[in-house]
């Protein structure tokens, strides 16, 4: 087990980033429902874009004005929540919701029927859910990265239950390890890497454009300047993967 990780894992988490913790899933398992903190949905619509709640080609949103729109939250990125149930050693989709455009109230109104009908997805779903099943300890507020006391871990192969464990936070912690350790020997470590630097270099060129720094002072020219003056390191970035990726994908022993 890698140390830097397990002293990160709490020193990140404690720290309480400014950011939005994110709306989760929810999953039923043995008629009871809990949280969930992965979004199995998420792979699904890269396969089938049309299907998507929310970008989807299926459904046409109106504000109150009548006006097209789309329902959004800085709580929940992905725009949607859906429901999965465990039953017969199968994980299955039961709903998807979205939040009401017409209702002053912050609420979330079914739209699985305006989507499939009473037909039964599919999901091909293969990786690691996360429970959460015992108390909340703390969480960093940034996405789903919350610390609770017990979680059960459940393997996935194309939605049949191949493992199911129940485990405290500190099994839970060598998991993540042994996970995120696995998936930086990984094609796609290697390739989302590569992307957050080109990302990184964009966004420096946004901030320090004319168009962007025309109305600033000096002062405030030189600061911003001071923050891209340094290269992210590979440091860096494994500790802001570590926090915010979902590589559930990821199939390791635990």
């Amino acid at each position: 087990m890698n140390i830097k990780f397990l002293i990160l894992f709490f020193s990140i988490l404690l720290a309480k980033v400014t950011a939005t913790s994110q709306e989760p899933d929810k999953i039923i398992i043995n008629n009871k429902e809990y949280d969930l903190l992965n979004n199995p949905l998420e792979k699904y619509f890269e396969i089938h874009p049309a299907d998507h709640p929310i970008y989807g080609e299926k459904i046409i949103y109106r504000n109150k004005k009548g006006e097209k729109s789309i329902p959004s939250s800085t709580s929940n990125y992905r725009g949607y929540i859906a429901t999965f149930k465990i039953e017969n050693n199968f994980l299955t989709l039961v709903d998807i919701e979205v939040e009401n455009m017409n209702s002053d109230k912050s609420e979330y109104i079914s739209v699985y029927q305006k989507l499939f009908g009473d037909k039964k997805i599919t999901l091909d779903y293969s990786g690691i859910l996360v429970v959460p099943s015992g108390e909340y300890i703390d969480s960093d507020n940034f996405g789903y990265s919350s610390l609770y006391s017990q979680y059960i871990l459940i393997t996935i192969q194309k939605d049949s239950i191949v493992k199911q464990k129940t485990i405290d936070k500190n099994d839970f912690i060598k998991f993540k390890i042994v996970q995120f350790e696995t998936y930086k020997k990984s094609e796609n470590y290697k390739n989302d890497v590569d992307e957050y630097f080109k990302n990184w270099q964009l966004e420096k060129e946004s901030e320090l454009s004319k168009n962007n720094t025309k109305r600033m002072s000096k002062r405030e020219i030189e600061e911003l300047k001071k923050q891209y003056q340094s290269i992210p390191t590979i440091d860096y970035i494994d500790n802001f993967f570590f926090v915010i990726k979902d590589i559930d994908y990821i199939i390791v022993d635990y």
